[in-house]
């Protein structure tokens, strides 16, 4: 591959697929230098690559995905207590976020036991096979409609056994407290609790925002990726909170960093509210969001304090002093 033409597919990727969290663009020319190929997710990147072939002299062989290999199940529901997402296809990679049990994903592509999945949070990433069901797109809606309780850290026993499903966890809630899983099994609710959908957003909403993540995941240890009170990362705890209360955010912080509105930086706080997002970049970029609680203290997930907790911004210890110097930008978002 020359230089140009290597310049030529960059430029393309980032006009057309900026943000290859959000989308997919994987070109290269074939062993031989004859062919274009690979796959992307940009109906707009493969007229550019069309174009550019041509005036290359070269092949193209660059799938749109969805691939038609998936189209007659393009659609998966987790059914396992919750799927690591990763960036490539295989064990050896670490997770770089998280679909929880029940979730419905949008299948792109298939290499034997792996999936290219699209989240709900529009995140792209892999997934083994064994943590899913797919089906039909109309199966996945079916389920999605029927599938309107949230788990709260529920404890299920069946008769395969027991089964703990993280806060946040989808699952069918029927007469006499029973519940149905992703799987089709069916369960009692021995410990923790499931909640009708718009029972769980109103009692979150009886909470500041911070409370609400304190109270369901202090403690919690720090996980990258994670999104459960079994381990999660900072962007992780803001999109949870804030999906209890019926917003949704993106899945990192660099991109909440767009959500909402901006409010005034203050060096002490004042005109922050309870709720409020702080970002703090870290070389430049953003890498680090905590929610506002008040009086000076914010709730966050770190690997400085090995989990969730509360912290005064306005303490002089390093930690702190790193933090301040660090924060970017503050900003409110409706829930």
């Amino acid at each position: 591959m020359t230089d140009l033409l290597a310049q030529t597919l960059s430029d393309t990727q980032r006009q057309w697929v900026p943000d290859r969290r959000l989308g997919v663009f994987e070109v290269r020319v074939a062993t031989g230098g004859r062919t274009l190929v690979g796959v992307t997710t940009s109906r707009q990147a493969l007229s550019a690559l069309r174009t550019i072939a041509v005036e290359a002299g070269l092949a193209v062989d660059v799938a749109l995905l969805p691939a038609p290999s998936v189209r007659e199940a393009p659609a998966a529901i987790v059914t396992a207590a919750l799927a690591p997402l990763l960036p490539v296809p295989g064990t050896a990679a670490a997770p770089v976020s998280e679909a929880l049990h029940g979730e419905t994903l949008d299948v792109l592509e298939r290499r034997e036991e792996w999936l290219r999945v699209r989240a709900a949070d529009g995140y792209h990433a892999w997934v083994h096979a064994g943590y899913l069901a797919t089906g039909p797109a109309e199966w996945a809606e079916d389920w999605a409609a029927r599938a309107s309780a949230r788990a709260v850290s529920a404890q299920l026993r069946g008769d395969g056994g027991q089964l703990r499903l993280p806060i946040g966890a989808r699952v069918v809630l029927q007469h006499a407290g029973r519940v149905e899983t992703a799987d089709g099994g069916i369960w009692s609710v021995v410990a923790g609790a499931v909640r009708p959908e718009r029972e769980w957003h109103a009692e979150a909403r009886f909470l500041a925002a911070p409370e609400w993540a304190l109270r369901w995941f202090g403690g919690a240890p720090y996980r990258w990726g994670g999104r459960t009170e079994w381990g999660i990362d900072c962007s992780g705890l803001v999109q949870a909170t804030y999906a209890v209360r019926g917003s949704r955010l993106p899945r990192d912080s660099d991109l909440q960093f767009a959500a909402g509105r901006e409010v005034p930086l203050s060096s002490d706080g004042a005109g922050y509210q309870a709720g409020d997002v702080l970002f703090f970049a870290e070389g430049g970029r953003v890498a680090h969001a905590a929610l506002w609680s008040g009086a000076g203290r914010i709730v966050h997930a770190t690997i400085a304090r090995g989990g969730v907790g509360s912290d005064d911004l306005f303490a002089e210890s390093s930690f702190a002093r790193r933090l301040r110097e660090g924060l970017v930008a503050v900003r409110r978002l409706t829930a």
